[in-house]
């Protein structure tokens, strides 16, 4: 009787919890899926301004974009952006772990001033590096001419050839910090005593990293690799600020690009059609991908 009481109670109590939590969801369901399936709808559809009327045109606008010849660049541009810029960070990260992970003096202060560029907002490290990187009285230029190497000062930002390796440098700069936490947080949690076993055994210090460090901390590294390239891929501001796409459209990546066909080009259809393509392959990623990396990890 009494349990059948509990039961009761407990019962009570789990359908008034969820009904306290059923609207916040319902709302956070909405606010999540239905700009989703507004996208992948205009994507299939003849978007008509202002009024956003829709006429269903089947696959047309995944034909015009693949068919665009502004999409191989825009492929190209992406790949090299997301391929350097992770690398960049996972690299430059990697090896500020290492040194953070030491016991010396004065590491909490280093660790401080690693941390900095992560925390300035993203508008005001691009135009920080544009002002570093400005022709004629950028404090770069101005270094090189003061060191007599006036042939190496250039227009960064404004050559074709140098505009989006210099934006991949001052974004691994803001964004490295993040990358350096997430290793030196697994590299904290490797215990003490495999290290030491090793060293009994010989092993100098390549032979810890690459046979206990490495190892330990690949699955972070797997998780870390992904975001960034998601983040790569996705990226917008410092590009946009620093370098608008240009000269021409010689650092604009997808982001870039889905801006410029919805707000210039005014074609909702064809940037939805872009946004729906990259749904599908980071779908993909997720569902099929990852998780059988994380279970090798």
């Amino acid at each position: 009787m009494i349990g059948n009481r509990r039961l009761k109670q407990n019962t009570i109590r789990s359908i008034t919890g969820i009904f306290f939590i059923l609207p916040c969801a319902v709302i956070l369901v909405m606010m999540m899926f239905t700009p989703v399936i507004r996208t992948v709808v205009f994507s299939f559809s003849k978007v008509t301004l202002p009024s956003f009327d829709i006429d269903f045109i089947g696959i047309d606008n995944f034909r015009r974009i693949f068919s665009s010849r502004d999409l191989l660049t825009v492929l190209r541009n992406t790949l090299y952006w997301t391929v350097a810029s992770v690398s960049m960070r996972l690299l430059f990260g990697m090896l500020s772990a290492l040194v953070m992970n030491n016991q010396i003096k004065g590491i909490g202060v280093l660790r401080v001033i690693a941390l900095l560029p992560w925390t300035v907002p993203s508008i005001v490290s691009s135009n920080m590096w544009r002002w570093i990187l400005q022709t004629d009285y950028g404090l770069l230029n101005g270094t090189l001419r003061g060191l007599g190497f006036e042939g190496l000062a250039k227009s960064w930002l404004g050559s074709s050839s140098t505009a989006l390796p210099s934006v991949v440098f001052a974004a691994t700069w803001a964004s490295y910090p993040f990358v350096m936490m997430m290793i030196l947080s697994a590299m904290q949690n490797i215990p003490n005593e495999l290290y030491e076993s090793a060293r009994i055994d010989g092993a100098n210090g390549w032979h810890l990293f690459s046979k206990i460090t490495l190892p330990s901390i690949k699955p972070v590294i797997f998780v870390v690799t992904t975001l960034e390239i998601i983040s790569s891929i996705n990226a917008f501001d410092m590009l946009f600020t620093m370098t608008g796409g240009g000269p021409g459209n010689s650092s604009e990546i997808l982001g870039l690009y889905v801006y410029r066909l919805s707000f210039t080009s005014r074609d909702y259809g064809a940037a939805s059609a872009v946004s729906t393509a990259l749904l599908i392959f980071f779908s993909f990623i997720f569902i099929f991908y990852a998780p059988k990396q994380t279970k090798k990890g």
